[in-house]
Formats: structure tokens, C-alpha cells, sequence
């Protein structure tokens, strides 16, 4: 038996998995080109700070350096511009550097002069760009430490504003790349936040989608267990209210069958019942005039057919004019004790022993209708025991009450047209007995199961719980 996914589910699949992907896509692509412009507008701020800073240092001044000249005047003079320009520009790192990658002057002093910048190698294209005379700045990447990094290089010009053999070299601090670490966050929490409501907007649509869906389902369950006086309400003016309206139409086509059932079945039986009283009471007579045994036993057979006869009328009637259920509360445990009693004659005289147990339960319930209901269920069960061996048990406890007998059981073909009005495989039988108590139960609001193997078959009926039990 396959699994069945509701409809509920579907519609949110539908729903959300184009929804994800496209708000994924959508995130993805604006990242990297917020990304990009963050990158180049960052790139463009550090050639710009790297130009301004190689604006104020002459080649003169940094070419008086040599290895060793870390105390000079000049050398202190020229850290100290380039600590206060860093201050100034919220920079990570200042320095200069020769064309060779060597160090000339660093803001923090900690690489002497000399000394080779070996992060230099890895911007080399950036580095002959700037020494070039055009200002360049490296890719974003992040170090050993988990930091992003970017560097902007601007040569030092000479008085005819020509390149000269050094340069500066300027790293941007964490302040600058929080702005892309914060649109990152935004952009998640947006997408977060869009997805979130797709989801809620989802569920809201889906539910209108499918309440009307469930209420057919509702309608259609109620229509096929019999219950042909709730109106299908039409809940909307689509296709699923034009389905609601057929499903409308068909209910009462349904019952008007129905009711036309039953106003024949008690035409029928009203026509049959009024003779048959006279040939019951023909038959009488016959049996008081004659006085030889074969014609007696003719008349006492014909009385039996009439007497079988009279309660199949009597079914017919009942089953046409039978009314809803009057509730009451009452207890399920004096109703069975009861039914015991009525049928202890027919058990004994098929050598079948009746046993009871039961606690007191209360149920609301018509207690006509459900003694009608067990004691054709008790029956039923007696006729069904071997003979002789026979043991028919009925049991109430926890709001059920369960008749069970162990007879030969019923063919599993067979389970489902049990409940068929006028089907019976007896041979003597109107075949309404299980159709009242499916009925009956069904108006009680109860569950009627059924358990049937080869010596051992079992009735329940299940109620709901009363608030006083």
C-alpha cells in the first residue's frame, strides 16, 4: 500500500523548494557582487590613502637610508609622518619600500632597513603596476590568522612627477573590512528573514488551499458511512466548490433514494402484515377443528413460516421507520447483564454457555436502540458457537462493550458485506440484523470493529467517554 503525502505537504513543497532555491540564488549572486563592489571601492580608498601618503615623502629623504640608520633624524622624522598619517586614515599598516621589495621605513618600526617585504612576492603584479606610476591594490584574502587583507601601492614621484625606485605600501585595518562582514550578516538576516515569511505565507495559503479540500474529504466520509442529513456546505465559487456542489446534488439524490427505500419497505410491509395476521389467525382455527397428528403437524408448520414470516415484516418495518438515537446516560454494565438474561434460553437450548463480564460503564446512548443492537450481536454469536461446545462471552469495560464466540469465524471476502442491508448466508434470515447495529453504532457516534479467525470472533463497539464516567 503506497503512503500518502497530504495535500498540505505538497503545496508547501511546491511552495518552499522554488522559494529556497531562488532566494539562495538571489542571496548568492548579491553577495558576491556586493562583495566585488565592497572589494573595489575598499581597493579604491587604499591607492587613494597609498597616493596621498607618497605625496608627502620625497625619493631624496628615503634614499639617504642605508641598513643601519633606524636612529637617524630622518628615518625618526619620516616614521613619525607616516604613524600620523595612519592615525589619520585609520590605517592597519604603513610603509615604504623600494623597487627591489626591500624596507625603507616602517609606521610600526619592526623591520629594519634592508629588509626583504616578503609579502611583496605575492603582489608582484600590483607592485610593477604601481612602481609603473599607476596606483594598484592587491585582492582581498584572508591570512594564517583568519583576517582579511588588502594592500594599495602608489609610487613616490619626482619633481617632474615620474616614478621614482620607491614606493608606499598601506594595509587596511579590520575597521575597514567590518562593513563587509556586517552586509554579509545583513544579507543573511534578510534572507532569513524573507524566508521566514515565504514559509508563514505558505503555510496560510496552503491551509486555505486545503481546508475546503478537507471539508469535502469530511462530507464524502460522512455521505459513504450513511449519514445523509448533514448539508455539503460550498466553500467557494472554484472548481472545489463546483465538486462541493455535485457532492451536494449527490447527497440528495441519496436520500431521496433512501427515503423512497423506506417508504416502500414500510408500504410493503404494512400491505403484508394485515393478511398475514388473517392467515395467522385462519391457521388457528384450522389447528383447533382438525384432530388427526399429519394434519396437525401440516398446520404447525405452516404456523412456523407465518410466525418467520411475521418477524421479517416486523424488520422491514423497523428498519424503515426507525428514528435517531435519543441520548441518555446510562450503564453498559446493567444493559449487558440483561441481554444475558433474554438470551439464556436460545444458548441453552444449542448447548452453548453464556458468560459475562463486566464493570460499570457509562455511555451516552438511545438504550432502545443499543439493546436492539447487542442483543442481535448476542444472536447472532449463540447461532454461530458449535453446538454443544459453544462458549459466547460478552465483556464491557473502558467504554466498549465486546461480544465474542467461537465459532467457525467469517471469510475474510466476507467481512465487509456483513454490514449489507438483506445480506445474509443464513438460510433462514432478513439479513437487517448487522445493518441496524452498524447503523445504530453510527448514530451513537461509537466505532464498531470486527476480529473474526477460525474459533474466535469478536463484535466491539467503542463509544466516547461521558464527563460523568
Amino acid at each position: 500500500m503506497q503512503r500518502r503525502v497530504p495535500i498540505l505537504a505538497k503545496l508547501l513543497l511546491a511552495y518552499l523548494i522554488p522559494t529556497a532555491a531562488a532566494f539562495g540564488g538571489f542571496g548568492l549572486v548579491a553577495h558576491w557582487v556586493a562583495r566585488r563592489a565592497l572589494e573595489d571601492e575598499l581597493g579604491r580608498r587604499l591607492e587613494q590613502v597609498a597616493s596621498a601618503v607618497a605625496a608627502q615623502v620625497t625619493d631624496e629623504s628615503v634614499a639617504l637610508l642605508g641598513k643601519g640608520d633606524e636612529k637617524t633624524r630622518t628615518y625618526l622624522n619620516l616614521a613619525r609622518r607616516l604613524q600620523t598619517l595612519r592615525s589619520a586614515t585609520g590605517l592597519g599598516r604603513v610603509f615604504i619600500f623600494a623597487k627591489d621589495g626591500t624596507a625603507r621605513v616602517d609606521a610600526d618600526q619592526t623591520l629594519p632597513i634592508g629588509e626583504p617585504y616578503f609579502r611583496l612576492s605575492t603582489d608582484g603584479a600590483e607592485v610593477r603596476t604601481a612602481f609603473a606610476g599607476t596606483p594598484s591594490s592587491s585582492v582581498l584574502f584572508r591570512g594564517r590568522d583568519g583576517a582579511l587583507y588588502k594592500s594599495g601601492y602608489a609610487a613616490i614621484l619626482d619633481d617632474n612627477g615620474h616614478p621614482t625606485e620607491f614606493a608606499v605600501g598601506v594595509e587596511g585595518a579590520a575597521s575597514l573590512y567590518a562593513q563587509l562582514a556586517g552586509f554579509r550578516r545583513s544579507l543573511v538576516g534578510v534572507g532569513l528573514g524573507a524566508a521566514l515569511l515565504v514559509v508563514l505565507l505558505s503555510v496560510w495559503v496552503a491551509r486555505l488551499l486545503v481546508r475546503p479540500v478537507k471539508q469535502l474529504e469530511e462530507a464524502a466520509a460522512r455521505i459513504g458511512s450513511g449519514d445523509l442529513d448533514a448539508i455539503v456546505a460550498v466553500p467557494s465559487r472554484d472548481e472545489i466548490g463546483r465538486v462541493a456542489e455535485t457532492l451536494e446534488k449527490m447527497r440528495l439524490a441519496l436520500r431521496e433514494r433512501d427515503e423512497r427505500l423506506q417508504m416502500m419497505l414500510h408500504g410493503i410491509a404494512h400491505e403484508v402484515r394485515n393478511p398475514l395476521g388473517g392467515m395467522q389467525l385462519y391457521a388457528g382455527l384450522l389447528r383447533d377443528e382438525l384432530t388427526d397428528a399429519e394434519s396437525l403437524g401440516h398446520v404447525h408448520r405452516i404456523e412456523r413460516e407465518l410466525g418467520h414470516l411475521k418477524t421479517i415484516v416486523s424488520d422491514f418495518l423497523e428498519y424503515a421507520r426507525r428514528t435517531r438515537p435519543q441520548l441518555a446516560t446510562h450503564d453498559l454494565a446493567e444493559l449487558c447483564g440483561e441481554i444475558k438474561e433474554l438470551c439464556l434460553a436460545s444458548a441453552a437450548e444449542r448447548g452453548v454457555a453464556l458468560q459475562l463480564g463486566s464493570t460499570p460503564v457509562l455511555v451516552a446512548c438511545d438504550r432502545g436502540q443499543l439493546r436492539r443492537a447487542l442483543l442481535n450481536l448476542v444472536q447472532n454469536a449463540v447461532q454461530a458457537a458449535p453446538s454443544g461446545t459453544g462458549v459466547v462471552r460478552i465483556d464491557c469495560s473502558e467504554h466498549a462493550v465486546t461480544v465474542v464466540d467461537n465459532g467457525p469465524g467469517i471469510a475474510p471476502e466476507l467481512v465487509e458485506k456483513i454490514w449489507t442491508p438483506f445480506y445474509t448466508t443464513k438460510q433462514s434470515g432478513t439479513g437487517l440484523g448487522l445493518a441496524f447495529v452498524r447503523d445504530i453504532a453510527r448514530d451513537h457516534g461509537a466505532r464498531l470493529d470486527v476480529d473474526s479467525r477460525p474459533g474466535h470472533t469478536t463484535f466491539r463497539i467503542t463509544f466516547a467517554p461521558t464527563e460523568a464516567s
